[in-house]
């Protein structure tokens, strides 16, 4: 009987060490944009240098924001109120405005026309013809909905902003927002 236990107490153990080190890898990184859209989920590391994730890099500089991302090659000015420059040869011009305790953005990203609204409360943003409604589970921190473009079995959107992005420019925040999602 104690030859049979003894690989069963082993097994148990070693079974906890490697649940526990699962654990521990999939801890939350308190440094990264986090986006669950569809059926896909992105992070992206977010330091006061650089914004970087899978086929998305980004310099990051006092009102300059230089690099790559899905859509193509950027560069982007940030400015008093302004986020302009190129993404993929298509001009941007963006007019960020504050309204309260909320980022108000308007105007044209990447070709395209683009809205956004970021308050504690709330998180709606239009762009790529889809959007996304998202209210906050958490103030400014971590935002959860639908966007109008999915169907409706598929799975909502979230959105987690780290410490960093919260310290970070409206015009900075607008801009990553819409290069992200």
């Amino acid at each position: 009987m104690k030859r049979w236990l003894m690989p069963l107490r082993r097994s148990v153990l070693v079974m906890g060490m490697l649940l526990g080190a699962g654990t521990a890898v999939s801890a939350p990184q308190d440094d990264a944009i986090k986006l669950k859209i569809a059926f896909q989920s992105f992070s992206l590391e977010m330091t006061p240098e650089s914004v970087t994730g899978a086929d998305f890099q980004i310099a990051r500089a006092p009102g300059l924001l230089k690099g790559r991302a899905l859509r193509g090659d950027f560069t982007l000015t940030l400015k008093d109120g302004l986020v302009e420059g190129a993404l993929g040869g298509s001009p941007v011009n963006v007019k960020v405005t504050k309204e309260g305790d909320a980022i108000v953005a308007k105007g044209g990203f990447g070709g395209r026309p683009v809205n956004l609204k970021l308050s504690p409360s709330e998180l709606t943003v239009y762009v790529r013809d889809c959007t996304y409604r998202l209210k906050a589970e958490d103030s400014n921190r971590f935002y959860a909905g639908r966007r109008s473009c999915d169907r409706a079995m598929t799975p909502g959107t979230e959105v987690w902003l780290p410490d960093e992005f919260l310290a970070a420019s409206p015009e900075e925040k607008v801009a990553l927002l819409f290069l992200a999602l």
